[in-house]
């Protein structure tokens, strides 16, 4: 199969900010309840954003969906790959777009970094880290996500599901401190997650009796959305399996 039919199938729903119109609202306030894995990320990311305060850069940033969370007393500023714009249906005029390795950022420039699913797609994921440990102020705080059960996304540029141990060893020799890792959900939001995703699958399908099926899964549809939604806020179930997780750490105050 050639390589953009590939992109094509495997590509998720385009993550985009609510806008101006009424409609873009309603889909990007229904989003989270509608995709686990979006609305896994999104319970710590709102507060974090709200909270910072300074000069925040967003790395691998898409169509900037979570921007307008961040105070006016921020400033953002928003990196991507080059490589990406393929993948994409849509522009962002004020991204910085580079080559995958060298930020376009000075030393010690931000006060914070985040970034969202994004790590699972950077073949060197330490020199990424070192990166952002680079253009990092002292004192400042670093934030992402990253998928542990996820299917296989963006081909040919989905390299790594990573471990706790393996985060934080990257991110120590990073030069981080403070590393706390979270799992997003537990061993129930992911067999629920993965219930969920078939039947989207079969509504979605281009094969009139698979679609037929998924309407019959409706009503199991809707439970698992709703059974989903309460194992991610109340930890159901173990964590040793999990949709993935969130990272936070920081850097030194004295360098």
């Amino acid at each position: 199969m050639p390589e953009l039919d590939l992109q094509e199938q495997f590509r998720p729903p385009d993550n985009l900010p609510p806008g101006h119109l009424w409609l873009g609202r309603v889909l990007f306030a229904l989003r989270p309840w509608l995709d686990l894995q979006v609305g896994s990320v999104l319970l710590p990311l709102i507060p974090w954003l709200r909270g910072r305060r300074g000069k925040v850069l967003e790395v691998g940033c898409g169509a900037q969906p979570y921007r307008h969370f961040l105070s006016d007393a921020s400033v953002y500023r928003c990196l991507d790959w080059s490589g990406a714009e393929p993948y994409f249906n849509y522009a962002t005029p004020d991204t910085e777009r580079y080559h995958g390795e060298r930020f376009p950022v000075e030393d010690g420039w931000a006060e914070h970094v985040f970034h969202t699913e994004v790590l699972e797609h950077v073949w060197d994921m330490p020199g990424f880290l070192a990166e952002c440990r680079r253009v990092m102020a002292a004192g400042g705080s670093l934030f992402f996500t990253i998928p542990f059960q996820a299917r296989y996304h963006y081909i040919p540029h989905d390299y790594w599901r990573c471990t706790p141990a393996a985060l934080e060893r990257m991110l120590r020799e990073a030069g981080f401190q403070d590393v706390q890792i979270t799992s997003r959900g537990t061993d129930v939001t992911v067999a629920i997650y993965k219930v969920v995703s078939v039947v989207y699958r079969l509504l979605l399908s281009k094969q009139w009796v698979n679609t037929a099926i998924g309407i019959v899964l409706l009503p199991l549809l809707v439970t698992g959305l709703v059974l989903g939604q309460i194992s991610l806020r109340s930890r159901w179930g173990s964590t040793d399996d999990t949709l993935g997780y969130v990272i936070t750490a920081s850097v030194a105050s004295s360098q």
